[in-house]
């Protein structure tokens, strides 16, 4: 195969709002305690040239990378088209004929993004635009463009369009479809939306294992179960790690102690230690309770043990995978018909559903379904 030996400048998009991620600057937001904006620039480090940052807000917070910040020539943050916008706007200045996008979310990109795309330039050089390709997907946002087609795209938003979709319809385009080039067991283009997304990037980079949560009301014996898997995990040379919510203050060190005079007396955290264990006290200030997935996080980090998998009893709200507990007596409704997170359903009754049920007694059989959903070892 024919290498290209080109440098093409880069742009990394991080422009957008960050709704889902409740309005943070994406591309700051620590993964294993590095920004997301490090993964990109690490993919491409010495393999494009120049790089610049497309940032819109908070441009202080980026001027430590030392990169060029271009921001949207429309404001109003009209989506990533007037970021590609900014981009082209900025390569036709350097006198470049094409420039790649990439997100400041896909922490997973290939390491060899760069040099794929530019051999698929130099068999195609009369295309507009090269897209990267995925598992069926296309991803336009990640890409090669000409950039002499900047005014046909400033037309296109003074016309009203925002759908990148809409607008490449009417270009040439060229696609590199990576389930050829990258072998990876999952999507090397996945994007970071939300915190799910997040806690779902620690466990491909094998530094969080699988979770699950116990969904029931109250009174049906979710806490029982749980004790008694942990108890039949542990027996088999399982490590488990369990994340309880509680909907109320609620102490752990008693008043008098000097562990609770060192709290009380404002410290943030508070550690204290022995021989047998050893337990963490934070705070949150006012309003701060931390998220589900800000919690599981915690998991993932030193000095935290390494388990092999999580329970979560409570945030019986939170998107995640659950096994049901259901007993009659409570006479309340089962919830799997609402709650489509619900995998399995274990009672003492029998129950006809379209997922897995158990007998809330037979332990074992609930454990070797979990061994073999999650694949423990």
């Amino acid at each position: 195969m024919e290498i290209s030996n080109e440098i093409v400048p880069c742009v990394i998009l991080a422009g957008g709002k960050g709704r889902r991620m409740g309005g943070k600057e994406k591309a700051l937001i620590p993964l294993l305690d590095r920004p997301l904006l490090s993964y990109i620039l690490e993919k491409i480090s010495g393999k494009v040239a120049p790089i610049a940052l497309n940032i819109n807000t908070n441009l202080e917070q980026f001027t430590k990378f030392g990169y060029p910040i271009i921001e949207d020539p429309i404001k109003g943050h009209l989506g990533p088209l007037a970021g590609i916008l900014a981009s082209l706007n900025w390569a036709k200045q350097h006198n470049k004929d094409w420039v790649m996008t990439l997100p400041c979310d896909t922490p997973f990109l290939p390491k060899n993004i760069v040099q794929s795309m530019l051999d698929a330039k130099k068999k195609q050089p009369d295309v507009d635009l090269i897209v990267a390709k995925s598992k069926g997907f296309n991803h336009p946002v990640i890409a090669l463009w000409k950039s002499e087609i900047n005014i046909k795209l400033k037309n296109a938003l003074d016309e009203g369009i925002r759908k990148i979709d809409v607008f490449t319809s009417q270009l040439k385009i060229s696609y590199v479809d990576f389930d050829n080039i990258d072998k990876s067991n999952f999507d090397p283009f996945t994007n970071l939306n939300s915190p799910r997304d997040l806690i779902h990037a620690q466990q491909i980079l094998g530094k969080l294992p699988p979770f699950f949560g116990l969904a029931g009301w109250s009174g049906s014996g979710k806490t029982t179960l749980s004790t008694k898997l942990i108890e039949n995990f542990t027996k088999i040379g399982i490590n488990v790690g369990t994340l309880k919510h509680a909907h109320h203050k609620f102490d752990i060190d008693k008043k008098g102690k000097d562990s609770y005079n060192l709290r009380k007396a404002g410290a943030r955290p508070m550690i204290i230690s022995s021989k047998e264990r050893f337990a963490l006290i934070q705070e949150n200030d006012e309003s701060e309770e931390k998220s589900l997935f800000e919690m599981l996080e915690i998991f993932s980090k030193n000095p935290i043990k390494k388990c092999d998998i999580i329970i979560v009893e409570g945030y019986k709200n939170e998107d995640i995978p659950k096994l049901e507990v259901y007993r009659p007596i409570i006479k309340k409704p089962l919830l799997f018909t609402e709650d489509k997170n619900i995998f399995a359903i274990a009672s003492d009754i029998q129950i006809e559903a379209s997922i897995p049920t158990f007998d809330l007694n037979n332990i074992n059989s609930i454990t070797d379904y979990i061994i073999q959903k999650y694949k423990i070892s």
